[in-house]
């Protein structure tokens, strides 16, 4: 074998070693991503359990903060902590999702939650922007406008087939998400607490 073809072969196994070294780069890279995203979605699901999280939830669903007089009471001398609670826990993740950092299908359920949240934080949002300046809650309020326009949620639940909600009997409750998703909201609670399994 001549100088000039054992270089070639030798510049050849470099290329191949490079593309394949680039190729487990890249495995590499999507397995990691996976990892961060799940790790994600883990610790926010573990902060929505958390009795705080829950004991503020229940304080933003029972109060009418579009009446002046629980509106003042929440947000007078500061804001009431709970609201704070449940408005950085959602801020936070509309931030990651608005900037694509955590993977919209597997937080789909945000955006069903998002609209109802931000209904009742609305009024609150208002007092706090006017009061200091700036956008507070700026990410939740567009990750709803997102959702909205793109039609998120209807996106997301078209994906189970047909006969998969007929034989999971979820044709009522798929049925209502489309409708909250269109604009006749109904009651307060999301679908993913519609269809939460009951516990003895």
């Amino acid at each position: 074998m001549s100088w000039e073809a054992l270089t070639a072969l030798a510049a050849l196994v470099n290329v191949i070693i490079v593309v394949v070294a680039a190729l487990a780069a890249v495995l590499q890279i999507r397995h990691l991503r996976l990892a961060n995203q799940l790790q994600s979605y883990l610790q926010f699901t573990q902060a929505m359990q958390e009795p705080e999280f829950i004991e503020a939830r229940l304080f933003l669903q029972t109060h009418d903060f579009t009446d002046p007089e629980t509106l003042a009471a929440a947000t007078t001398p500061e804001l009431d902590r709970r609201l704070s609670t449940i408005g950085v826990h959602y801020q936070s993740v509309a931030r990651l999702m608005n900037r694509g950092v955590l993977d919209e299908e597997l937080f789909a359920h945000y955006f069903d939650l998002m609209p109802r949240v931000w209904r009742g934080l609305q009024p609150v949002a208002a007092v706090i922007r006017e009061r200091l300046g700036v956008p507070t809650w700026i990410d939740i309020e567009y990750l709803v406008y997102r959702a909205e326009k793109r039609n998120l949620l209807h996106k997301y639940l078209n994906r189970y087939p047909d006969d998969f909600v007929r034989q999971a009997k979820l044709e009522k409750l798929i049925a209502a998400a489309k409708r909250d998703v269109a604009g006749n909201h109904g009651d307060d609670v999301s679908v993913a607490e519609r269809v939460k399994p009951r516990v003895e």
